[in-house]
């Protein structure tokens, strides 16, 4: 066991390395400036098209606009936004706070472009049934390009790696949280909650999009409700201290903490990168998941569904992991 540790604390090495979170940082500037800042569109015009405000029943789809949306948020709203934000100012000291309110920024741009260009090539033959993701992209932009196995190819490894990813990362972290916590708390067997989880789950996942899209669409909303309700009793139980805090959050981003023996970080570097890490493993942005879930959405405008992925990072980062 020694040894695989060793082993995946390389890979997490490679995975994490910050050439990649500068790429992806980098790609969010690029992307907010080639369309125009369309973190606004997201905030202005993303809230209507939820409410169904342009939804037609005769356009392609499985699921609508807010059913698509709580499915994406369903996987990234949870222990990312709880033990992320803890680990990250653990690391990195208060900064971290601020870094992943600018990365969730950016993350907006990201989640609109992929979830557009994902709903640009997505496989509507079964028009209540499509699909879609990075791996359409690729095989289908590159052949254009008369690149078709290339794109096949990154496909296929986009493929594994993210069922990597979701088992890993999406699943096993999640189910040993749970799992540990109730036997903490409760005195359960983990073994039990394991159970319980791949059953509920399973009878979820079972059902295809349209389930996933229902049940999610009503456990989201009271999930966030409850975690926001619960942040602003704990905030209002401190509201005189929250001044200071706001200011910590920024002074620590950009200068050493002054508290940095409470910190295994606390300098401006520290902040910058475990900010930048929990930001990108609470919203996912970049990752390529989210997109496959938007494919279904129920519309003809690829555009408009990029435009409500937009808002996952605002809900997820920078409203969520702010709480």
């Amino acid at each position: 066991m020694g040894d695989f540790s060793a082993f995946l604390a390389t890979l997490n090495g490679y995975i994490w390395h910050e050439y990649v979170l500068y790429a992806i940082v980098g790609t969010g500037i690029l992307f907010t400036i080639w369309s125009g800042f369309c973190q606004y569109r997201a905030l202005t015009h993303g809230p209507a098209v939820v409410r169904g405000v342009y939804d037609d029943p005769n356009d392609p789809g499985a699921i609508n606009h807010f059913q698509a949306l709580s499915a994406a948020l369903s996987a990234t709203v949870g222990l990312g936004n709880i033990g992320g934000v803890a680990l990250a100012i653990a690391l990195g000291g208060p900064g971290a706070m601020f870094w992943m309110w600018v990365i969730g920024f950016f993350g907006m741009a990201i989640k609109l472009t992929e979830v557009t260009m994902s709903m640009l090539y997505r496989n509507t033959d079964n028009p209540d049934n499509p699909h879609g993701g990075p791996m359409w992209v690729a095989a289908k932009a590159l052949e254009r390009k008369n690149l078709g196995g290339l794109g096949r190819a990154i496909g296929i490894v986009f493929c594994v790696m993210l069922l990597v990813s979701t088992t890993t990362g999406g699943n096993m972290f999640q189910s040993w949280n749970v799992g540990e916590l109730t036997e903490e708390y409760f005195g359960v067997p983990s073994w039990i909650s394991g159970i319980v989880l791949a059953l509920a789950v399973g009878s979820v996942i079972i059902g295809g999009i349209k389930r996933i899209g229902k049940v999610t669409a009503t456990l989201v909303p009271f999930m966030c409700a409850l975690y926001l309700l619960a942040g602003i009793y704990v905030l209002s139980v401190h509201v005189s201290e929250v001044p200071a805090m706001l200011l910590l959050i920024v002074k620590s981003a950009f200068v050493p903490t002054e508290s940095a023996g409470a910190f295994i970080g606390g300098t401006a570097g520290a902040a910058f990168v475990f900010g930048m890490k929990r930001a990108i493993f609470s919203n996912e942005a970049g990752q390529g998941s989210s997109p496959m879930a938007h494919a279904a959405a129920k519309t003809d405008e690829p555009a408009r569904e990029g435009i409500v992925a937009g808002l996952e990072p605002f809900i997820d980062t920078i409203v969520v992991c702010t709480f």
